[in-house]
């Protein structure tokens, strides 16, 4: 449809509480003023104002001001808000206000608040002429999942995901919000931001009001169809009452109901889980009676579904996401890494005759069950012990503390020894054997020595597994996004990329200047920021150079920073440097978070996730600060690790400083290798319209050179 001929969304604001029907009729008149309706050149008529306001359907917005006079928020404007559509706007005004009070804590506290403060919460009205019921559900559904990405924002009191699928307007409803949501942000900047800003952020790429493929939408059916068959076994009881309040757990009693979903990188492995947790939560109530008042039941009775996150920033954006739509009331409730989960629900060892809040043992020691786990990028759990961990699988150790699991998992992402798959596994985990393609459940023995190998412990897991192919990241040609597989691929292989000219362009660029490709990512950055985007352009690299977050690179030099350094001999070729300071034919830049502490603050940085720091576009990342999250353009520097010979792509772990990946373990057969193609394949996959590359090796630097059609140059 020619954006030009779309409909023009009418917004109209209304002091909250006045919801008489004169009050309406005093608004409309009101806008008509305003915006000078019926004029010359008005795109509405005056006769049809009344009408698209009371007697179409209609989306609104209640928004509340809960600023604290700038002391608790460090001097912002937190909002809660409320998003809604219906047929009748006066009736449903008066009902949230006269009677969700009575049924609903999250109404009767704004309400309060509005007698309070009764300039302070406002209703945003939207209208339009194509406006039906799957429409309005949908604007409803996007306006959802923005609200919960937008900074100022504290709370979204929302309890139901509403996305639509084919209806006779769908093809209008891009359009529409577009509209809208401008409007909107001409309005009030502070609490509806630049659009693009809001598509850039991390907390609405996780955003469980996202609307699902048809590949996630029949994986989050065969789910929850797992889950409601739980329940209906257990209708006698409640399912409600399967928490961790039940003393200590028989296993043998109820295998776990385990569901492996397992999706390469950009597969929308993220979305689908935010999506399912807040289904579970919201639909089944397995998160405390989200509907009906529940202040009477304590923090702990309503911890009843987790989502268990060990990369320290994806734990940050599900935190944020679960304060805002109100699934925690602080961070870590439902929220957990491994450690934190296991020891939740385990007898505790004790010293001195006090608990010292750490599992006695692992395996041996489970205090009783939550009734779902979801754990995201499980491929990071640990396989052996650590400082923190005394037992020798986390997976294993979580899945005895569950009655359900839903376990998210790329074997391509395995980036450590420690969280290396053995037979066993990866047979349990779908990867080999016929469990492969297996979509109903099966149970599965699982024999578990522990961390002393003095004993054996079997358990039976009800297994079954889904498969998510479909890349939702990369937003390139299916030869284009081929190309990157054969590349990332255990041959390879880097044939000649010749992309669709038909479809969706992805820009790949190789560069024989590790400086002319930060050019390149520092122009993206601002073509990208001055769309009102975020910018999310940055540049990463293998995991090639020296870093220590517990050292400094120099005692004697504050200033001084851990560095990816490249030098150019008088040949023109560049080679790796362990130190040095950018000069001429020289380039040096600080990397993986060595930024942080030069900005200060850093507690509160780290809960941004690093790419949406505007000061990283002045360093370089590693697999550890962009593992889980997008860029829009990807500049990778591919270090001495990482060779062309033989018609291949070949790597040299002695060349690596990454000793999380290639220190092997003595009683697995490990391949290292493995692991530093898992990073390459991460790095390579980042970028959402782009990739820009350099290599240090000569040969793969060419090799890729021709691939693309030859090196690209940057204008100054």
């Amino acid at each position: 449809m020619d954006s030009s001929s779309a409909p023009q969304p009418v917004v109209m604001t209304l002091p909250y509480g006045d919801s008489r029907d004169e009050d309406f009729s005093k608004a409309i008149a009101e806008y008509k003023q305003r915006e000078a309706v019926g004029s010359q050149g008005s795109n509405l008529e005056e006769r049809l104002l009344e009408e698209l306001f009371l007697r179409y359907p209609t989306v609104y917005i209640v928004s509340a001001d809960i600023r604290d006079s700038g002391k608790k928020h460090g001097g912002g404007s937190p909002y809660v808000v409320y998003v809604g559509e219906t047929n009748d706007i006066r009736s449903r005004t008066r009902q949230h206000i006269e009677l969700d009070p009575r049924t609903r804590t999250d109404w009767e506290r704004l309400v309060r608040f509005m007698r309070n403060n009764h300039d302070r919460v406002c209703q945003y009205i939207i209208g339009d002429r194509h406006f039906n019921k799957s429409l309005t559900l949908d604007m409803e559904n996007r306006l959802m999942g923005y609200m919960q990405s937008v900074d100022s924002v504290k709370l979204v009191m929302n309890r139901r995901t509403n996305a639509q699928d084919m209806y006779y307007t769908s093809d209008e409803f891009d359009s529409i919000f577009s509209k809208a949501w401008q409007t909107l942000h001409q309005m009030e900047p502070d609490l509806f931001p630049e659009e693009k800003a809001i598509l850039d952020s991390a907390l609405f790429k996780a955003s469980p009001f996202r609307k699902l493929t048809d590949e996630q939408r029949r994986a989050e059916e065969a789910v929850l169809h797992v889950l409601e068959s739980v329940i209906v076994q257990n209708a006698s009881e409640g399912f409600h009452s399967m928490t961790e309040s039940t003393g200590p757990v028989q296993i043998e009693d109820a295998h776990t109901q385990v569901i492996v979903v397992q999706g390469m990188s950009g597969t929308g492995k993220t979305v689908l889980l935010s999506h399912l947790f807040y289904q579970i939560c919201a639909r089944y109530g397995i998160y405390g009676n989200l509907n009906g008042k529940d202040d009477n039941r304590s923090s702990k009775a309503r911890q009843r579904s987790y989502i268990i996150v060990n990369q320290a920033e994806q734990a940050n954006v599900y935190n944020q996401m679960a304060l805002k739509l109100g699934l925690q009331k602080k961070r870590g409730q439902c929220v957990v890494g491994a450690v934190q989960f296991i020891n939740r629900f385990s007898k505790h060892t004790n010293q001195n005759g006090r608990s010292t809040g750490r599992a006695a043992d692992p395996m041996n020691s489970v205090d009783a069950q939550a009734d779902v786990v979801l754990i995201d990028e499980a491929h990071l759990l640990l396989t052996q012990g650590s400082q923190s961990y005394s037992g020798s699988n986390q997976l294993y150790d979580i899945l005895r503390r569950a009655k359900v699991a839903i376990v998210v998992f790329d074997p391509e992402q395995i980036l450590r020894g420690s969280q290396f798959v053995d037979a066993q596994e990866s047979r349990f985990l779908g990867l080999t054997g016929s469990e492969h393609d297996q979509t109903s459940s099966q149970p599965m023995l699982i024999r578990e020595k522990s961390r002393d190998g003095q004993h054996v412990r079997e358990d039976t897991f009800q297994v079954s597994h889904i498969r998510l192919d479909q890349q939702m990241r990369i937003q390139a040609d299916p030869a284009t996004c081929a190309w990157l597989d054969r590349v990332t691929a255990k041959d390879g292989v880097i044939g000649p990329l010749h992309p669709d000219p038909w479809e969706h362009p992805y820009e790949i660029k190789v560069f024989d200047s590790p400086k002319d490709l930060r050019k390149f990512i520092r122009r993206k950055d601002q073509e990208q920021r001055s769309e009102g985007s975020l910018g999310l352009c940055r540049l990463l690299a293998t995991y090639d150079w020296p870093y220590n977050s517990r050292n400094h690179p120099d005692p004697r030099d504050p200033s001084r920073h851990w560095q990816v350094v490249l030098r150019q001999e008088d040949s023109g070729r560049w080679v790796w440097v362990e130190e040095g300071q950018e000069g001429d034919g020289e380039f040096a830049m600080p990397w993986n978070y060595e930024l942080y502490e030069a900005q200060g603050n850093s507690a509160a940085n780290h809960r941004i996730a690093w790419a949406e720091l505007p000061f990283t576009i002045d360093e370089v990342g590693s697999i550890f600060t962009i593992q889980g999250f997008d860029l829009n353009y990807a500049g990778v520097i591919i270090g001495p690790s990482v060779t062309y010979r033989n018609g291949k792509i070949e790597f040299d772990p002695k060349l690596s400083c990454n000793t999380l990946a290639t220190n092997q373990r003595p009683e697995l057969e490990m391949n290292p290798v493995d692991n530093l193609r898992h990073e390459f394949n991460v790095l390579l996959k980042r970028g959402v319209h782009g990739l820009g590359l350099f290599a240090v090796d000569p040969d793969l630097r060419d090799r890729l050179a021709w691939a693309v059609g030859g090196f690209a140059r940057v204008q100054d």
